[in-house]
């Protein structure tokens, strides 16, 4: 993966046409904040008052920082899958973007599926105020990107001609909001549950991760572990007895024999010691034959569902597969190499969440069902 800053970034999203611009999906590593990264541009990103734009944190060196809404997912993942009636809320939401854009003259180059996020009834458009030489506000990406949402009931939308009017110019804004308005009244409403995955740590003082209380989430919090104390061992008492007389006869040896043995005395102590300081030091050195293993225990909290942990990018060195369920959580996980690595966890009933985790962790990793 390649770095930027305190910013991993990972995918990088194609921009239809040609573009000088490019996009990619990137991580905090600090916080674990999702990020949308768009390089090469110049200056200070534009301090933005739209809403449902995605929000500019930061820039660094050539590349302009977009917040990602903790729990929000790629609305091309959703593709074919979303209620019409959601759908209505989420098109007059882009549609009052691309207004606001208009009345401030703020540049809106693309809008595709993969710079739309999407949670509950709520989506935010990335890449608001970053110019386009091809189009200042790109009117026919937004119809294509509702096609491609919409999937097969696109054709049966009652307001799809409207939409299309207004692309072309034939309609006002006025007057598509108003069939909108009409559609969502005669339709039912839709629930609102969306995944959730925050940082691993405590969020950063930018914009807060605290979303909606109406949201379901996954929050993966590292924690660390109380240092055991060590336990003092007693002390060891050696007792000696001396008899004043030995109990044999002392026969004094020969000169020669004598130096022989005192020679003896001195040599088999070093050799102890010699061996000794071997025997020590090849402890020391780790078997270039084993195999070092880095256990990680997941929790889950409340406890009672089960999940499910893929690995989808390793550090160098490891040989974890990739994109293959790896274990059932909660449990403990064993990983070849430390280093960082990019997870994706599955709980039934929500979307998968993605967000790193370092390795070694000794105090394991919780996520939380909220």
């Amino acid at each position: 993966m390649e770095r930027l800053g305190h910013y991993l970034l990972r995918g990088r999203i194609s921009l239809p046409g040609e573009s000088a611009t490019e996009v990619y999906e990137g991580q905090d590593i600090r916080t674990g904040i999702e990020v949308l990264a768009f390089k090469p541009l110049e200056g200070e990103p534009p301090r933005l008052s739209i809403p449902h734009a995605l929000s500019w944190i930061d820039r660094e060196e050539d590349a302009w920082i977009a917040e990602i809404p903790v729990g929000a997912v790629q609305t091309s993942w959703l593709a074919g899958r979303v209620e019409v009636a959601r759908l209505v809320q989420w098109v007059k939401q882009l549609l009052g973007v691309l207004k606001q854009a208009q009345d401030h003259d703020i540049p809106v180059g693309h809008i595709i599926p993969e710079l739309i996020w999407a949670r509950g009834s709520r989506v935010w458009l990335g890449g608001v105020g970053v110019a386009n030489p091809q189009q200042k506000w790109d009117f026919a990406g937004l119809l294509n990107t509702v096609r491609v949402i919409a999937g097969d009931a696109y054709p049966a939308l009652p307001w799809r001609e409207a939409l299309e009017n207004y692309v072309t110019g034939q309609l006002e804004y006025a007057a598509l909001m108003e069939q909108l308005e009409a559609a969502a009244v005669t339709l039912p409403p839709v629930s609102v549950a969306s995944p959730v995955v925050a940082a691993p740590s405590e969020p950063a003082p930018e914009p807060p991760p605290s979303r909606p209380a109406t949201s379901k989430s996954l929050k993966v919090q590292v924690s660390e572990p109380a240092a055991p104390r060590p336990m003092p061992s007693p002390p060891r008492r050696i007792r000696i007895e001396e008899r004043l007389e030995p109990p044999f006869e002392v026969i004094e040896p020969a000169p020669a024999s004598r130096r022989a043995f005192l020679w003896w005395l001195l040599l088999i102590p070093s050799v102890l010691l010699v061996g000794g300081m071997g025997l020590w030091l090849r402890s020391r050195v780790p078997s270039s034959g084993s195999t070092s293993v880095y256990p990680v225990e997941f929790r889950l909290q409340p406890s009672g569902p089960t999940a499910s942990i893929v690995v989808l990018e390793i550090p160098e060195g490891s040989k974890m597969p990739l994109n293959t369920e790896i274990a059932r959580l909660p449990g403990r996980v064993d990983f070849d190499k430390p280093g960082i690595y990019r997870i994706r966890v599955r709980v039934q009933g929500r979307a998968p969440v993605e967000s790193l985790i370092e390795v070694p962790n000794p105090g394991g990793v919780t996520i939380s069902l909220r």
